[in-house]
C-alpha cells in the first residue's frame, strides 16, 4: 500500500492488486450529519445528490452516461461523519471514469432546475423512510441517545430540504469539501505513479491548494432513555443500545468479538435463544458503531407486537446471563477465527477493503493495516471481552420502538433496570 498526502491535506491511498482487471477509486470527505446544525440538517445528504446533477461541462444525463459507456459501477452515500464518492470500472476505462467522479466532485453547477427537481426526489427519500419501522426505529435510537448532531437525521428534515440552495451549498462546501478533510484511494490493478498522476491531472490545483483546518465535531455524552415512533406497521423494530468504544480504540477487536458471541449470526446467543427456541422474531441482531469521539452497541429486532414483550424481556434476560456468567474461551476462539475471515475475506473485496481503507484514515487520521488488525483480533481473550462486556453492557441504555401502540411498561425493562 502506498499513501501519499499533499500540502494541501489531500491524503491519497493506493493498493494495487496485480490479480485483478478492474479498478475501484473513490473519495471520501470527513463530513457528514454529525457536522451539521438544526438549521442545516439534511445539507450533506442533499449536496451529495446535487454532485451528480450537472458540472460545467456535463449534464446530469451526460455523467450518467460517461459511467455507462465505460461499464462502470458508480454511486455515493452519506453517513454521520464522511461522504463518499466511487466507482468500479475495468482497468482500461479508469482513467475515463476518474476524470468524470473527478469532474462531477469539483465542478458541479447546482442548477436551479436540478435543485428543485432533486429536492422532490429526496423529500420522497423521506417520506418512504417514515414507511420502514427498521430505519425509523434507528433514527429514534439516535435521537433518544444523543441531543446534539449525532442525534440528527441523514435525510434531514422536510423544512430544512425545501429551503436549500445554491448558496447554502456553496457555504457548506467551501467549510467541508477541503483537500485536508478529503481521502482519495485506488484499489486493484493500477501502478502507483498511474494513480497519482491521476490525481495530479483531474484534481490539478485543489489537490495543490493552501492548506487550511478540516472542520471539527465535539463528543456527545451518551443519554440512557426512551423514544417511540408509533405507526401502523405490519411489523415492529426494537433497538436497545449501550454507549461503547469510538473507532480509534485499541479494543475495538474486543467488542467485535462481544459482538459475534451476542448477536451475530446464526450461532449468535440472541438468535438461537428468541429465533430458534423461543420463536418470537424472524430478525435479531447486534453491531457496533465506531464513531470519532462517539461509539454505540446496540441490539436490535424486528418482532410482531404480540411478542414485544416477550421479546424484550428475553433480550434482558440473555445479556444479563451475559454479565453474570460471561463467555467461554471456545465461543471467544470461534469469535475471533470469525472475525479473521471477515477481515481477509473483506480485502478481497476491493470496494469492501477501500472503504476500510478510506474510513481509517478519515476517522483515526491513521492506516488501515489488516495485518495489525489480525494480530489484535488474536489477542482477545474471553477475560477481555468478559471484562469489556461489564463496561459496555452494565451502562444505562437506551431503548428506541417504531411500531404499533407497544405493552405498557417496555421501556422499564431496560430503562429503569
Amino acid at each position: 500500500m502506498t499513501v501519499k498526502k499533499y500540502d494541501s491535506g489531500l491524503t491519497v491511498i493506493i493498493e494495487k492488486n496485480a490479480s485483478l482487471r478492474s479498478v475501484t477509486s473513490g473519495i471520501m470527505v470527513g463530513t457528514g450529519s454529525a457536522f451539521e446544525t438544526p438549521d442545516n440538517n439534511g445539507i450533506s445528504h442533499f449536496v451529495e445528490h446535487m454532485q451528480f446533477k450537472g458540472t460545467e461541462k456535463r449534464s446530469a444525463e451526460d455523467i450518467v452516461n460517461a459511467f455507462d459507456e465505460a461499464g462502470a459501477s458508480f454511486n455515493a452515500f452519506t453517513g454521520k461523519e464522511y461522504t463518499c464518492y466511487y466507482v468500479k470500472a475495468i482497468d482500461e476505462k479508469i482513467e475515463d471514469c476518474f476524470e468524470v467522479l473527478t469532474d462531477l466532485f469539483l465542478h458541479s453547477t447546482y442548477d436551479k432546475t436540478e435543485l428543485d427537481r432533486e429536492r422532490k426526489v429526496i423529500i420522497e427519500e423521506i417520506n418512504m423512510s417514515l414507511d420502514e419501522p427498521d430505519g425509523m426505529c434507528y433514527d429514534v435510537l439516535y435521537r433518544t441517545m444523543f441531543k446534539g448532531a449525532l442525534g440528527m437525521e441523514i435525510l434531514g428534515p422536510k423544512e430544512n430540504v425545501s429551503r436549500f440552495e445554491k448558496p447554502d451549498i456553496l457555504d457548506y462546501r467551501s467549510k467541508n469539501y477541503l483537500p485536508s478533510n478529503t481521502v482519495v484511494a485506488f484499489v486493484g490493478n493500477i501502478e502507483e505513479r498511474a494513480a497519482l498522476d491521476l490525481v495530479d491531472k483531474y484534481f490539478g490545483e485543489w489537490a495543490q491548494a493552501e492548506y487550511k483546518t478540516p472542520p471539527e465535531k465535539s463528543s456527545e455524552r451518551f443519554l440512557s432513555g426512551y423514544g417511540e415512533y408509533i405507526k401502523d406497521f405490519e411489523q415492529s423494530e426494537i433497538s436497545i443500545a449501550y454507549p461503547a468504544l469510538t473507532a480509534c480504540d485499541g479494543r475495538a477487536p474486543t467488542l467485535s468479538a462481544l459482538d459475534y458471541i451476542l448477536g451475530t449470526g446464526m450461532g449468535s446467543r440472541l438468535f438461537r435463544r428468541l429465533r430458534e427456541k423461543m420463536g418470537l422474531v424472524y430478525s435479531i441482531y447486534s453491531q457496533s458503531w465506531f464513531g470519532r469521539d462517539n461509539g454505540v452497541f446496540s441490539v436490535c429486532a424486528n418482532v410482531n407486537v404480540s411478542n414485544v414483550q416477550k421479546s424484550v424481556t428475553a433480550i434482558k434476560q440473555e445479556i444479563d446471563k451475559l454479565l453474570k456468567d460471561g463467555v467461554s474461551e471456545s465461543e471467544t476462539q470461534k469469535a475471533k477465527t470469525q472475525l479473521k475471515v471477515n477481515a481477509v475475506f473483506g480485502k478481497e473485496n476491493p470496494m469492501n477493503y477501500m472503504l476500510a481503507l478510506m474510513r481509517r484514515r478519515i476517522v483515526c487520521g491513521e492506516d488501515y493495516d489488516l495485518d495489525d488488525l489480525v494480530r489484535r483480533i488474536d489477542k482477545v481473550t474471553a477475560s477481555d471481552v468478559n471484562a469489556l462486556a461489564r463496561e459496555v453492557l452494565g451502562c444505562n441504555a437506551a431503548f428506541a420502538y417504531a411500531g404499533k401502540k407497544p405493552p405498557a411498561g417496555i421501556d422499564k425493562i431496560f430503562v429503569n433496570a
